[in-house]
């Protein structure tokens, strides 16, 4: 390689790193309360060590060689009992202790599991798959922690087809790619790459329109790696959106739907309980936005809406936590209007009385997606949260019948 290209490389790289480590300042309120205020530049990481763990008394393997497991160690506490150690990305993180891992064994038993956390307490009930698309709940009858304990010990029959065992079904960015390439064959969606994540991974987008582009609905999803839960749901909320029927046609003809859905691929391809791989929660990156996956979000979003001389109607950022929850503004962004989240989570609770959002109002200060949606762009939205332990099928009913209530709500609106 000459010396030009040399220098070449060097300044691209500077100026890259360079663009990400100066903070942008955007307008925001009076913080008054300190838990408010993070900073988020990059911090270290520990990866796992990729490997295969070996208990040749026992004929038994396990091992994490695969996009999205999470097994630091695992070790044979007595003949019958195996204890994984899970720890997390860095320290301190939230409480989303995510593990997967792959077992088999030589013959056909049935042994003891104890997963043990490092920094972190048991959260999500175990799920075991063959196929890794079909996940089955652990039987209750072969669970034996208790609510509130730390860890969890629970009972698992092996033989020689590998059986893997996860927190949540492991949804990954491949697979994810392969959604957006399905959806994408439709003629009035197409698919992006609105920039890189940390370790280069493409961050992807769709738009979904018959429109002159004028009104956008933003959304964005798996910002933290574990929460499956709310990106099945924006799944069924787009593929909705998507549909052939006379309200999706009608929708598609006034708004442009904007969607990324993976924004942390290198948390979730890692397995990462929270973060993305510069050590950071990237739901409190929206104020100064130092990480390339929030930075690359706003970019885009803030060159659509000024090439398309559009307007931003209403934003969704898709979470999981342990109940169902509606985070939305305290503030009205349009004092003269209803606010359109509190329209839109009644009409969905009229629908799903037994699997009903609680709508929780918070303030405008915090560094997350949606207060940057009310104070740069001047746009409602909301936090969607779906409960960890919501039935699936609901998850898909609902999010498909949340589409065409908003959908209503805002051709009404506008």
């Amino acid at each position: 390689m000459n010396f030009t290209k040399v220098i070449t490389i060097f300044f691209l790289n500077f100026c890259f790193l360079v663009s990400y480590s100066q903070p942008v300042n955007i307008p925001w309120p009076d913080v008054t309360d300190s838990s408010d205020l993070v900073d988020t530049r990059s911090k270290p990481i520990e990866y796992q060590v990729k490997q295969i763990f070996r208990f040749p008394e026992k004929g038994i393997c396990a091992d994490n060689m695969f996009p999205g497991a999470r097994l630091n160690d695992m070790i044979m506490i007595n003949d019958s009992t195996l204890q994984a150690q899970i720890l997390p990305e860095n320290h301190p993180v939230n409480m989303s202790p995510w593990y997967a891992f792959r077992m088999w064994s030589e013959t056909s038993q049935t042994i003891y599991l104890k997963l043990c956390y490092k920094h972190g307490q048991h959260r999500y009930y175990p799920k075991l798959s063959s196929d890794n698309k079909h996940w089955i709940p652990v039987d209750s009858s072969n669970y034996f922690s208790e609510h509130g304990d730390t860890s969890a010990l629970f009972r698992v029959h092996l033989d020689n087809d590998t059986i893997s065992i996860s927190a949540q079904e492991n949804i990954t960015s491949d697979e994810c790619k392969r959604w957006i390439d399905k959806l994408s064959e439709k003629q009035f969606i197409s698919k992006h790459t609105i920039g890189y994540s940390t370790l280069k991974k493409p961050l992807l987008g769709l738009s979904i329109s018959e429109s002159d582009g004028k009104n956008l609905l933003v959304i964005l999803s798996r910002q933290h790696p574990p929460e499956i839960t709310g990106y099945k749901e924006m799944t069924a909320f787009v593929e909705s959106i998507s549909e052939n029927t006379r309200l999706a046609r009608k929708f598609r003809k006034k708004f442009e739907t904007i969607v990324v859905p993976m924004m942390n691929p290198d948390g979730v391809d890692n397995g990462f309980w929270r973060h993305n791989a510069g050590g950071i929660d990237l739901n409190r990156d929206w104020r100064h936005f130092y990480q390339p996956e929030t930075f690359a979000f706003r970019k885009y979003i803030l060159e659509k809406i000024g090439k398309q001389n559009a307007i931003v109607c209403f934003g969704i950022d898709f979470h999981s936590t342990q109940e169902d929850i509606f985070y939305y503004l305290k503030k009205n962004i349009n004092p003269d209007k209803e606010n359109i989240a509190l329209k839109w989570v009644n009409s969905i609770n009229q629908l799903f009385p037994e699997n009903s959002f609680k709508p929780e109002p918070t303030g405008i200060t915090s560094q997350t997606s949606r207060n940057w949606f009310f104070n740069e762009i001047k746009a409602e939205s909301i936090i969607y949260e779906v409960g960890d332990n919501t039935p699936r099928d609901i998850i898909n009913k609902r999010g498909k019948e949340a589409a065409r209530q908003l959908m209503k709500i805002l051709l009404k609106d506008i």
